[in-house]
């Protein structure tokens, strides 16, 4: 019936790997009060450090006297923290829905309006990163009111909302100074309408909790590769994946990764027309390198990680094809009577990932474009399929 020690568990890795960063495990005991919040029935907190240490036990077989202290010692912390804010999500949940379901459009308006006047007046440089139209502005004042009470609401879901989110501010380049300012404007705001205590507090724990969430997955997912993007240097990107072990440097170019959710930096690059960087990172993937003991060729993962890459370069970014089809061609260096070897890589534009025919020929067909589909790749694609399959 202790269905409340799977939300601990659900959150223990996470707590057990960053004890050594206070913001962090505070952050994590946060959201695990929220969680607890929703378990009707009593939480004995202890009864997990119980069997906890039953359980270290019998994995363990060195387990000392020193272990049970450290491992005793990390509960204690953990459960100090949620003593301290156990009952109170409840009742904070309440006051805020009260106070946010008591806003009428003029209230709402001034919010949308004051927020960034506030906000400006505190971080000018906050202007640079705020260019959209005012119905967008608006909207995302109104997004912001309404994700300090979700986070209430639905926590586990709200966290994985809040790590894409700031992924996406990774692209964007946002500085993690600003939300500081952000929050405090928008409390000041809040507090113009209301002179309820309990729901002021509310959203401002409720909001600072959000902003410590998209501060960390900014700072943990702003990997150079992503800086050099934001900055569409060629340059950068080539220095950038030059410092990556050779056996990961595709990925480095493909995936960052912070908690469940992930972004793929060579799309950024091409959803956000950094085109010079997106040219860098295609062209590094599919250069051959080798050590002692394998080859490295980033054609496989490249069109695992984004199966439709053709399609989408077709769309976003047609100046890019030549660049993907050339690295699909190897020649090499030396010629034997007149001639040189050729290998052409084709399978990803033959066959898809379940074994089915692959729709790149559709996607250059609908492109229409006439020097491309004289590209050596595309023609040998093609004479394949109607000479030997069609």
């Amino acid at each position: 019936n202790h269905t409340w020690m799977q939300e601990v568990l659900a959150s223990f890795d996470a707590i057990v790997t960053n004890v050594s960063n206070s913001y962090r495990l505070q952050e994590e005991c946060d959201v695990l009060s929220l969680r607890l919040a929703k378990y009707k029935g009593n939480i004995h907190l202890p009864e997990y450090k119980a069997v906890m240490l039953a359980s270290l036990r019998s994995l363990c077989k060195e387990w000392g006297s020193n272990h049970e202290i450290a491992w005793s010692w990390l509960w204690e912390n953990v459960e100090r923290m949620l003593k301290a804010l156990m009952g109170k999500p409840a009742a904070q949940e309440k006051a805020l829905a009260s106070l946010i379901g008591s806003l009428g459009e003029a209230e709402l308006m001034i919010v949308r309006k004051e927020v960034y006047q506030k906000f400006f007046a505190l971080a000018p440089a906050g202007q640079d990163y705020f260019k959209q139209s005012t119905t967008r502005l608006y909207f995302i004042a109104d997004k912001l009111v309404a994700m300090t009470l979700d986070m209430y609401k639905d926590p586990k879901r709200m966290v994985e909302d809040i790590s894409a989110l700031g992924l996406r501010h990774v692209g964007y380049g946002i500085p993690t100074d600003l939300f500081g300012p952000f929050v405090t404007g928008c409390v000041q705001v809040l507090r113009m309408l209301t002179d309820n205590d309990a729901a002021e507090e509310a959203f401002r724990w409720s909001l600072s909790l959000i902003s410590r969430m998209l501060t960390r997955v900014i700072n943990e997912g702003s990997t150079i590769v992503m800086k050099a993007i934001n900055a569409n240097s060629s340059k950068m990107m080539k220095k950038a994946v030059g410092c990556a072990p050779r056996g990961k440097r595709a990925l480095w170019m493909l995936n960052v990764q912070v908690g469940t959710q992930s972004i793929s930096p060579l799309m950024w690059a091409i959803e956000t027309g950094s085109l010079e960087s997106a040219r860098a990172i295609i062209t590094d993937l599919l250069t051959i390198r080798a050590d002692r003991d394998r080859y490295y060729y980033g054609m496989d993962i490249l069109f695992e990680r984004h199966e439709d890459i053709i399609q989408r370069l077709c769309l976003d970014a047609p100046a890019l094809m030549p660049v993907l089809l050339d690295g699909l061609i190897w020649r090499s260096r030396i010629t034997e009577n007149g001639q040189r070897r050729v290998n052409y890589y084709l399978r990803h534009l033959l066959v898809d990932s379940h074994g089915n025919f692959a729709k790149a020929t559709e996607w250059i067909t609908d492109n229409a474009d006439p020097k491309l589909v004289i590209h050596p790749v595309i023609c040998m694609v093609t004479d394949m399929v109607w000479s030997r399959v069609a």
